[in-house]
């Protein structure tokens, strides 16, 4: 309901009584539209006591976005809170916070009920102001470093330019827009995704979101700040976070698309914060239990023979492995992206050679796929994808109106008839969902400008979709792209970045940013085969993952291979704890891995450590380094049972 706010009668009928109201302030349902004394217009949307969504534009029309449209943000709220005007200042009220709107320009400060102020200032920068001018030629200048980067194991072996898509922005053919946040002297910033393998505390840094190969595969336009609140970007497009870069007293959100659409959400506690998030872009998926345990891949050598010769010896080493997925020598075709793929039945016969072409959508209990599920086995398949996935969801949104759908082939279907067969879930490669397509047009009516970030939800959406459907079970899937919401459909993976390092500041920022199951290749670009280990097997969940190596443990030396077994042992043990780590994190947002700030908020010595993260509620890990730092609290060590009394920077050998 849009208004100008004048006082206005109204004539209710109570009872058969004609009654008349004179009210001094003016009451709406959930949306509240202001037009600005600038000549802009200003939306805003309590959504709960804690949220607040904000849209600004230049004109009075706010259109559905993707994210709303394929239903990654939540929209029915059904919650409703008055906008009351005082002088040239209104206020929208909850339970716990109060929003002031200068009418004026439409700034926003956001305080207690008791009245501290926790955001002095939200603003939209002038396209004509210096500040923007200087923030502009910035992010435009961060732009033209940028190089591409081929996609390995591609046999096309095509390049990556992302300057021919996403910049500089002046390509999206629209003036980009900025949002200007105060920032007071000692708030940090968490969050983003994987936008950053330097830190992950963000003040300081700008942070890209766009989803890049091998660089930042997995972005999430949210950033949370250690004094209490926290802002969702709600654009697809590429957009970027100056967080005190520029000013250090000023978070600056850049927008190519020119739109400004952010949730601004409010609580105690970063945890809180993670919580409220997820609640906008979702909760974060909970994987069938034995999904939490060992996946492993066997080199693209493998066929039947040698996969089943392998699934016996893990057994007769006592090594606990629950998923078996075999890479992309599975396909008769190397690299099919089409629907018509197939077994290459010379390797991997999940049906008789002289059933072909009957359908073969039953499990042959005779054949590789039924014997490795007999010994315990759920066996997942490597797939890489090429499709416009926007035609699955509107078509899927015709069906809901009853209206006709395209008769376009969607991708995902074809893959029931291998489930049919025993398999259980599917590994998602990013070759070429994380290439961009500058040249498609998509069945929506888009562009890559902003169909590519949202491709990296809408991935592992359709496939939960469509295996839920089919089977009505929680399936076992993973990709390592992402964006706000990828969270809610699957599990992720760091991609084709190895084990080491940069894969552990992946997982922190990913668990700072919502999402739960995270994992990487572990032991992949680590020289230190135990340290690598020590890291990959207390990831949310594990993939070993050999492709064109060697990783199976019986190739390892006698102490590496020992290792291996103590690990997968100890991580089966703890399966219990696991889980419930895991349902915790479905309902919450909270990580299992979990960042040391997250955990230790007031600790100013753990602000930006990267060595070290807790495993759930109770266990401290230290990685790729020989000490450990306790935060003050009650500790054992693990592995001797000793007690370590109740103090403050300590640093212990690890056993």
């Amino acid at each position: 309901m849009k208004t100008n706010f004048r006082k206005f009668s109204t004539r209710r009928t109570v009872c058969g009584t004609l009654i008349w109201v004179l009210w001094a302030s003016c009451c709406f349902a959930q949306d509240h539209s202001l037009a600005l004394a600038n000549g802009k217009f200003l939306k805003i949307q309590a959504c709960g006591d804690d949220i607040f969504r904000v849209r600004i534009a230049s004109i009075d029309e706010f259109p559905e976005t993707l994210m709303e449209r394929y239903g990654i943000v939540k929209k029915d709220w059904n919650y409703r809170k008055s906008l009351v005007e005082r002088g040239r200042i209104y206020e929208l009220t909850t339970a716990h916070y109060r929003l002031e709107i200068n009418s004026d320009d439409g700034r926003i400060s956001v305080k207690s009920l008791k009245g501290d102020i926790i955001i002095s200032n939200i603003s939209a920068l002038s396209r004509e102001s210096s500040t923007y001018g200087r923030l502009k030629r910035s992010i435009e200048a961060e732009e033209r470093e940028l190089t591409g980067k081929e996609i390995i194991g591609d046999t096309s072996q095509r390049q990556v330019k992302v300057l021919d898509t996403a910049g500089p922005p002046e390509a999206m053919q629209v003036e980009p827009s900025a949002l200007a946040i105060s920032l007071t002297p000692d708030e940090r910033f968490y969050g983003g995704g994987a936008a950053s393998r330097k830190s992950i505390q963000h003040r300081g840094s700008l942070l890209r979101m766009w989803a890049t190969y091998q660089k930042s595969d997995m972005v999430a336009p949210f950033l949370m700040s250690s004094q209490g609140w926290g802002i969702f970007n709600n654009t697809t497009a590429l957009n970027y976070f100056d967080v005190g870069r520029m000013e250090n007293d000023r978070l600056y959100v850049y927008n190519t698309d020119g739109t400004l659409d952010f949730y601004v959400m409010l609580g105690q506690t970063m945890d809180q914060i993670i919580d409220l998030y997820t609640s906008i872009t979702g909760r974060p998926y909970l994987l069938p239990k034995w999904g939490y345990g060992l996946a492993f891949g066997g080199n693209m050598m493998e066929d039947q023979f040698r996969m089943m010769d392998h699934a016996v010896r893990f057994r007769d080493e006592g090594i606990p492995l629950d998923v078996y997925w075999i890479e992309p020598q599975w396909m008769a075709k190397f690299y099919d992206y089409s629907t018509e793929k197939d077994w290459d039945l010379k390797k991997f016969p999940a049906y008789f050679f002289w059933q072909t072409g009957r359908g073969n959508r039953y499990e042959n209990r005779q054949l590789f796929l039924s014997k490795l599920r007999q010994l315990g086995y759920h066996v997942a398949l490597w797939l890489c994808i090429d499709h416009d996935l926007s035609l699955e969801e509107e078509d899927h949104l015709a069906v809901e109106r009853g209206e006709k759908p395209s008769g376009e082939t969607h991708w995902f279907p074809h893959l029931m008839k291998f489930v049919d067969q025993g398999v259980d879930g599917f590994k998602l490669d990013p070759g070429r969902t994380l290439d961009e397509h500058p040249d498609r047009k998509y069945y929506n009516g888009s562009t890559d400008k902003l169909m590519h970030n949202l491709n990296q939800v809408l991935l592992p959406k359709q496939m939960y979709r469509v295996f839920r459907e089919h089977k009505n079970v929680r399936s076992f899937h993973h990709y390592c792209g992402g964006y706000a919401g990828t969270q809610h459909w699957g599990a992720s993976t760091a991609g084709d970045n190895g084990g080491g390092r940069d894969a552990l500041y992946d997982q922190l920022n990913l668990g700072l940013s919502g999402f739960l199951n995270t994992s990487a290749d572990v032991m992949d670009g680590v020289e230190d085969v135990k340290a690598g280990l020590h890291f990959g097997f207390f990831l949310p969940w594990v993939q070993v993952n050999s492709w064109a190596s060697m990783h199976y443990p019986w190739y390892f030396s006698s102490e590496n291979k020992q290792a291996f077994r103590f690990y997968a042992q100890l991580r089966n043990s703890l399966m219990p704890y696991i889980y419930s780590a895991a349902l915790q994190g479905s309902q919450t947002g909270m990580p299992m891995l979990r960042a040391m700030p997250l955990v230790f908020p007031d600790d100013r010595k753990v602000d930006n450590m990267t060595s070290q993260f807790m495993f759930g509620e109770n266990l401290l890990l230290s990685v790729f380094t020989d000490s450990i730092y306790l935060p003050t609290g009650k500790w054992v060590n693990y592995c001797s049972g000793e007690k370590v009394p109740p103090r403050q920077s300590t640093l212990l050998a690890t056993p």
